[in-house]
């Protein structure tokens, strides 16, 4: 984490290929056990419409949670595998928490401007589908019942819309796999915008379409509905992210939804994922663990 502190930026783009540039070669010894325990697969029409499944080491006789994992890219970039050589990113987090006795899914989604709000969370809701209805590809200790979503930037701001959007959770199908997730970690995702037009993913429709203007909106029913939250805020974040987490546990408890907020001590925005599997800067993540241990 020595190389991480020496850079002075905390704006996501000019740290990016940096922060890569620490990471890759300390998870390129883990190549293979990374590559080993995943498998792919098809959930929808496009070709965004894919998954990778990591498996954890052990599935006779034990029972493995989900783990779906939704990266960030801010809305108009990300893809579950990147091009090498940063190739085992984001299969490092598959790995890292498959080792951990969950089965992972990380799907892709779409992206704008070829989709806007609310397409990706569309798709987040079709991957929840297709693991409750293919579990025998998951494994036989796969437990469909006890789901945990990790979401992060831009992929948290898609996993609390999932849970708020009425459009999204408007029919009885998509409430029943809502039930099964058990809890939501949310690290470094910003919640709110100031205008609209902020990002054209929104259309126009941030000020009542953001996160936590859908919490504030949201009834009571679906409130008390919710999961248990954890947020993750990184040290070297952009300030205004910074800011976010703390709006966000503040909106969460005006609706009486206690979040305890996790630090991820000496990452930027970047190495708070890819550091995941190199041995380095992991508390924030076994942190998170024993929260869902908790629950």
């Amino acid at each position: 984490m020595d190389a991480v502190a020496q850079l002075q930026e905390t704006d996501i783009g000019q740290i990016l290929q940096p922060t890569y540039n620490i990471f890759v070669p300390l998870l390129e010894p883990k190549r293979e056990e990374i590559t080993r325990a995943r498998k792919t697969f098809k959930y929808g029409e496009t070709e965004r419409h894919q998954l990778d499944v990591y498996y954890p080491p052990h599935t006779d006789s034990e029972k493995h949670p989900l783990l779906v994992f939704i990266y960030g890219g801010g809305f108009v970039s990300g893809e579950r595998t990147r091009p090498a050589p940063a190739d085992l990113i984001y299969g490092n987090v598959g790995h890292y928490f498959a080792s951990r006795g969950f089965v992972v899914i990380i799907p892709d989604y779409r992206l704008a401007p070829a989709t806007t709000y609310p397409g990706p969370v569309f798709d987040i809701r079709d991957t929840l589908a297709w693991a409750t209805s293919h579990a025998s590809e998951l494994g036989p200790g796969a437990d469909i019942d006890r789901v945990f979503i990790f979401g992060h930037s831009a992929g948290g701001v898609h996993v609390m819309t999932l849970l708020l959007e009425p459009t999204v959770r408007a029919d009885a199908q998509t409430s029943a796999l809502l039930a099964r997730v058990k809890g939501a970690v949310i690290v470094s995702s910003p919640f709110s915008w100031a205008k609209a037009g902020s990002t054209s993913y929104f259309n126009g429709r941030e000020l009542e379409a953001a996160p936590l203007p859908l919490l504030r909106a949201a009834s009571e029913e679906v409130v008390k509905g919710l999961p248990p939250f954890a947020l993750i805020t990184c040290e070297r974040d952009p300030e205004f992210l910074k800011v976010a987490v703390s709006g966000t546990q503040k909106a969460l408890g005006e609706r009486g939804i206690e979040a305890p907020v996790i630090s991820a001590g000496g990452h930027n925005h970047i190495s708070v994922m890819v550091a995941l599997g190199s041995g380095q800067g992991e508390r924030w993540a076994e942190e998170s663990l024993k929260w869902i241990d908790g629950l």
